[in-house]
C-alpha cells in the first residue's frame, strides 16, 4: 500500500475528521514504534554503512543517524578498517575509540591528517516521518502488513465498542506478523509409524 491509501483507509473507517498531516504523525508513530520493538530479525540485522572523511585536527563529526542506530564503527588504518569500540569516558590505555556526545561522533585520538572516507558507521536503516509529499510513496513497513498501521491508528483515535473492534483486528494482524516475520523457519514433520 501506498500512504496515500492507509491515509484513505484510516479516513473512511474514522468517525472522526483528522487533517492528513495529523494521520501521518499517528502512522508514523505506530510504524517506528513496531519497527523499533517488534521488527523482524532480518530487519534488525540489515545495517547501512556511512563513510565519513576524517579531517586534520578535527575530533568529532556530524552522526548519520541517532545514536541508538550505530551498530559499529570502523577506521582507516594502515590502509585497513579496524573496529573501533566506544568509549563513554576518556582511556588513555585504549586508543583509538570513539564516543558520542550531542549528536556527534568523536574520534580518539584527533586525526593528523586528512583521510578520505577515514571512518564507517555502521547502524540500522533510518526512517523519517511520513510528509504530505510522501502520499505516492511506500509506509516503510512491511507491505504485506500495512493494514497494521492502519488499525493502530483506528484503535489509538476511536473508543468505546469501536476501539475494541479495531484493537482485536490489529492483534490478530500483529500475531499473524510476528509469526511471518520472527527469523525462524517453519518446517512441518510428518511422521508415519
Amino acid at each position: 500500500m501506498k500512504v496515500s491509501d492507509v491515509v484513505e483507509e484510516i479516513i473512511e473507517k474514522s468517525p472522526h475528521t483528522l487533517s492528513p498531516a495529523s494521520i501521518l504523525r499517528k502512522i508514523t508513530n505506530i510504524r517506528d514504534r513496531l519497527l523499533r520493538n517488534l521488527g523482524s530479525a532480518q530487519q534488525q540485522s540489515e545495517t547501512v554503512c556511512t563513510a565519513i572523511d576524517l579531517n586534520k585536527d578535527q575530533a568529532s563529526y556530524t552522526l548519520p543517524c541517532p545514536q541508538s542506530a550505530v551498530t559499529e564503527v570502523t577506521m582507516l588504518v594502515d590502509d585497513r578498517y579496524i573496529r573501533l569500540p566506544l568509549r563513554q569516558f576518556h582511556n588513555a590505555s585504549i586508543k583509538p575509540y570513539h564516543y558520542f556526545q550531542a549528536g556527534q561522533i568523536g574520534i580518539v585520538p584527533t586525526p593528523q591528517e586528512d583521510v578520505p572516507y577515514g571512518i564507517k558507521v555502521f547502524h540500522a536503516p533510518v526512517l523519517y516521518p511520513l510528509r504530505l509529499q510522501d502520499m505516492d510513496k511506500d509506509t516503510g513497513f512491511d507491505p504485506d502488513y500495512d493494514m497494521l498501521l492502519v488499525y493502530g491508528v483506528l484503535r489509538e483515535i476511536t473508543s468505546g465498542a469501536e476501539a475494541q473492534e479495531y484493537s482485536a483486528k490489529y492483534d490478530q494482524l500483529y500475531i499473524e506478523y510476528q509469526s511471518a516475520s520472527n527469523g525462524y523457519e517453519r518446517y512441518s514433520v510428518d511422521e508415519r509409524w
